[in-house]
C-alpha cells in the first residue's frame, strides 16, 4: 500500500518511526526524525501509551501501539521471561518469546489500521521493534533501522529468531518473513565504528556482535540536551572535577549499588551529579554526601559539558555520549549490551571496568580517581570524539531516507545505479 511513486517523489514524506517503550530505544532515533521534519516532512512516531510524553518531550507527535508498558517492564506479561529471570537463565530466548510474540504480535494490529489510514511513505523501526517490520514488508513500505546497535549477521538474526516470524508473518497478512529482509534498504547505526571494532572477542556475541552489512550506514550520534531547564544540575556543588553518574533507564534499580557509589563519592574532592533514573525516588537516598547532587532525570547533552568524568553502567547510548563530550568512564556493567560496551572500552583505552559483583567503594573511588588522573585515556577518548565528529550528520542521514522513500530502492542498489 505504499504511495505511488510519482506521488513520492512530488510532495513531503509521511515518515512512521517505531520504537519500543524506552527512553534508550527513542533518543539515538530523535536526531534523524527531527532532520527529517526540519526538511518538511511529517514525522509520527508509534511505541506504547506509556512512552508518550517522552515522544512529545523531543518535539515529535506520539500514536499509540501494542502493549502499554515500559521496557523493563516485560516479565509483568511475559511469565515465562519472570520465570527465567528468577532462575536466572540467560539462555532464555528473549528476542522470539518478548520481542517477537509478545510485543510485535500485540503492535501488528494498531499498525496494519495506522499504515493503511495514513499511509506512510516510509518506516523508520527500533531494529528491535518487529511489528513495524513485519506491516512493511505486507503492505509494500520500505523500511529503515533507526539505531543500529546489535549487529549481527543474517544467519545470527536467524538463529536469536528461530521460527518467530512464521506466525508474525500470518499476523502481518503476508506469506512469509525472513532474516534476510531486516535490512534490505537501509540501517542507520549512530555509534563509533571504532567502537564496533575494538575487540573480536566479546561477552554475549550471540546478541550484540560486531557485523557491518552492506545496507549499514554509520551516522554521527548526538546526545539528547532536552530544554533550558534541564542543564540546572551543572551548578550544583562548586568546586573540583565534576562527575556524572548515571544507571541508565532499564537497570538502573540498583540500590545497594547506587549507595557503594555514594559512599565512594564522599570520599573523593569531587562534585556529583547522580541520575537515580525514571521511578527512582532521589530522596530515597538522603541524606546524601555534601558534594552530591540528586535527581532523577537529566539529558546527558545538558549534564556532560564540564564533566571530567562518567560513571556509567555501560548502555551504549551514555557511552556514545561520553565519547561526544571527550569523558572517560568508569563502567559497571549489570546486563544486555552492557559488558560488552565495557569491553569496547576498555580496549580502546577509554573507560575502566569495575565488576558490580566485586564492587566496593573503595574499587569505585579508585577507578574514578584513575579516569581523573589518567593523561593516556583522557587523550584517547578526545581522539575518539573527533573521531565521531567526522561522522555523517543528521541530515547526511536523513537525507539517504529521503532517497530509500522516494525510489524503494536499498543503499546498494542506489550506489550501483549511481555508479553506471
Amino acid at each position: 500500500m505504499a504511495a505511488p511513486a510519482m506521488d513520492r517523489v512530488s510532495r513531503p514524506l509521511r515518515v512512521l518511526c517505531t520504537t519500543q517503550p524506552g527512553v534508550s530505544h527513542l533518543l539515538p532515533m530523535v536526531p534523524v526524525l527531527r532532520a527529517l521534519r526540519r526538511r518538511g516532512h511529517e514525522v509520527l512516531v508509534a511505541s506504547a501509551p506509556r512512552l508518550a510524553p517522552q515522544i512529545t518531550k523531543t518535539g515529535l507527535r506520539a500514536v499509540p501501539m501494542g502493549v502499554d508498558f515500559i521496557i523493563g517492564q516485560e516479565h509483568t506479561f511475559v511469565p515465562a521471561l519472570a520465570a527465567a529471570r528468577a532462575r536466572r537463565d540467560v539462555s532464555f530466548a528473549y528476542t522470539r518469546t518478548v520481542l517477537v510474540d509478545a510485543l510485535a504480535s500485540a503492535a501488528v494490529t494498531d499498525l496494519r489500521s495506522l499504515v493503511r489510514a495514513w499511509r506512510p511513505d516510509i518506516v523508520v523501526r527500533d531494529p528491535v521493534e518487529f511489528g513495524g517490520f513485519a506491516i512493511a514488508e505486507a503492505l509494500g513500505v520500505p523500511h529503515v533501522t533507526g539505531r543500529e546497535n546489535r549487529f549481527l549477521s543474517t544467519a545470527a538474526w536467524a538463529s536469536e529468531l528461530g521460527e518467530s516470524l512464521t506466525p508474525l508473518a500470518r499476523l502481518a497478512g503476508v506469506d512469509a518473513l525472513d532474516a534476510g529482509q531486516l535490512y534490505r534498504y537501509l540501517g542507520l547505526a549512530p555509534t563509533l565504528p571504532s567502537l564496533i571494532a575494538a575487540t573480536p572477542k566479546l561477552p554475549n556475541a550471540r546478541e550484540f556482535d560486531r557485523h557491518v552489512g552492506p545496507t549499514l550506514r554509520f551516522v554521527r550520534p548526538e546526545s539528547y540536551c532536552g530544554d533550558a531547564q534541564s542543564g540546572r544540575a551543572n551548578g550544583a556543588h562548586r568546586g573540583g572535577p565534576r562527575v556524572l553518574v548515571t544507571f541508565g533507564t532499564v537497570f538502573h534499580d540498583q540500590p545497594d549499588l547506587m549507595r557503594r557509589m555514594l559512599v565512594a563519592a564522599s570520599s573523593l574532592p569531587a562534585r556529583f551529579t547522580v541520575i537515580t533514573g525514571p521511578g527512582i525516588d532521589p530522596a530515597g537516598f538522603h541524606p546524601a554526601p555534601a558534594n552530591v547532587f540528586l535527581t532523577d532525570f537529566a539529558p546527558l547533552g545538558a549534564v556532560l559539558p564540564g564533566c571530567a568524568a562518567v560513571v556509567t553502567v555501560g548502555g551504549l547510548g551514555t557511552v556514545l555520549a561520553a565519547i561526544e563530550h571527550g569523558v572517560p568512564m568508569v563502567v559497571m556493567p549489570i546486563n544486555a549490551d552492557q559488558p560488552t560496551n565495557a569491553a569496547r572500552c576498555e580496549h580502546l583505552g577509554i573507560g575502566i571496568t569495575v565488576p558490580v559483583a566485586t564492587a566496593t567503594p573503595a574499587t569505585i573511588a579508585a577507578a574514578i580517581i584513575r579516569v581523573l588522573t589518567d593523561d593516556v585515556v583522557r587523550a584517547r577518548v578526545a581522539q575518539l570524539a573527533a573521531e565521531l565528529r567526522s561522522l555523517p550528520s543528521a541530515d547526511e542521514a536523513a537525507e539517504l531516507v529521503e532517497t530509500v522513500a522516494r525510489t524503494g530502492e536499498s543503499v546498494p542498489d542506489l550506489v550501483e545505479s549511481t555508479a553506471r
